[in-house]
């Protein structure tokens, strides 16, 4: 990597944003990389017991962050305001910014990127999409030579580790939830996660950069998991398969039209889908010349998070000077309404 010194300021102390902390301060932090700042309503509170505290900006004040010799924020906020503002104002502000935040990069992303550029800065967001599986890259990047046609995944490791939980053991939707909410995969109300509103968002991301479509994620249709019970999980056995909640876009270049669903799913025992345990992430993508790309990842948790999160960091570091298009989206489309055009659907 390129040993010239990236300064680096996050914003938000939670499970996610210290992960990044410990990482870029511990033992084997990446060279070069150095934190400086870091923001939170409560950072002084949060500082205190913090083993390299005294070699950081603590402050409760983003403009402090926006003054700064910060060459990366990293925005760990969550939320759609007042991190979009925020991302804005560092963009202004001539820094460069890493995000996990999906909703704001589904929402305001093509806007983003603009200004980015302009600011001949870097916005990158690999976080925002499948935690520690690097589906961004592969669609945005690595099959940027194909015609992608169609991509199903599980994009919600929350939901993938309630689901595997029921699975396994047979417990409750509730039980599963707590057991999740103790491992660190929930949040306190995890109902964006099972009602299909977080895969969504993700989903919309990677309509973007897959088929360059505008899609709002509200306009997705999704079906909420909470309603699965250990007789659903039988009656799925039965039939040779389990349930996992799948996002699901498939784009027919020739007509325009996006067939874009978010729903539990009965899934073939045997599939890399039925194989997802716990918080992993797993995609198949289709397109026109390579045929079918899989891949799978840790989706959820801190560190897992914070892994994506580096490694986004890592690559504006070694080229700053890179500057990434701006995506050139279009509206131009039919999104089907069809009842999630799957049979399979729980």
């Amino acid at each position: 990597m390129n040993p010239l010194r990236c300064r680096i300021a996050i914003l938000g102390f939670g499970t996610v944003g210290s992960a990044v902390a410990r990482r870029l301060t511990g033992p084997h932090a990446p060279l070069g990389l150095e934190l400086t700042h870091i923001f939170d309503r409560r950072a002084h509170e949060k500082s205190e017991g913090w083993p390299a505290a005294s070699r950081l900006t603590w402050t409760t004040r983003i403009d402090e962050v926006l003054a700064s010799d910060a060459d990366v924020v990293v925005e760990t906020v969550g939320g759609i305001e007042p991190a979009a503002d925020w991302i804005r104002a560092a963009l202004a502000a001539g820094k460069s910014v890493v995000t996990a935040n999906k909703h704001v990069v589904a929402r305001h992303g093509a806007a983003l990127l603009t200004l980015a550029e302009r600011q001949g800065r870097q916005l990158r967001f690999e976080a925002a999409v499948g935690g520690a599986m690097p589906i961004v890259r592969a669609v945005g990047d690595g099959l940027a030579g194909d015609r992608i046609t169609r991509i199903v995944a599980i994009l919600n490791g929350t939901t993938n580790a309630v689901l595997s939980r029921m699975e396994v053991t047979g417990c409750s939707l509730g039980d599963a939830v707590d057991d999740a909410r103790a491992r660190g995969y929930a949040e306190a109300d995890p109902g964006v996660d099972l009602d299909g509103v977080d895969a969504a968002a993700k989903l919309s991301i990677l309509c973007a950069l897959a088929f360059g479509l505008r899609v709002d994620p509200d306009t997705i249709p999704t079906r909420t998991a909470a309603s699965i019970t250990p007789a659903d999980f039988d009656h799925a056995r039965r039939n040779g398969g389990t349930i996992r909640q799948l996002a699901h876009a498939e784009y027919d270049h020739a007509t325009s039209t996006l067939t874009a669903w978010v729903a539990p799913t009965v899934v073939p025992r045997g599939s890399i889908f039925s194989r997802a345990m716990g918080p992993q992430n797993a995609a198949v993508i289709s397109s026109a010349h390579c045929g079918e790309i899989t891949i799978t990842g840790a989706g959820a948790g801190g560190d897992a998070t914070a892994v994506a999160i580096l490694s986004d960091v890592i690559a504006v570091a070694r080229d700053r000077a890179a500057i990434v298009p701006a995506p050139v989206l279009h509206a131009n489309f039919q999104l089907l309404n069809s009842e999630f055009a799957v049979a399979e659907a729980v």
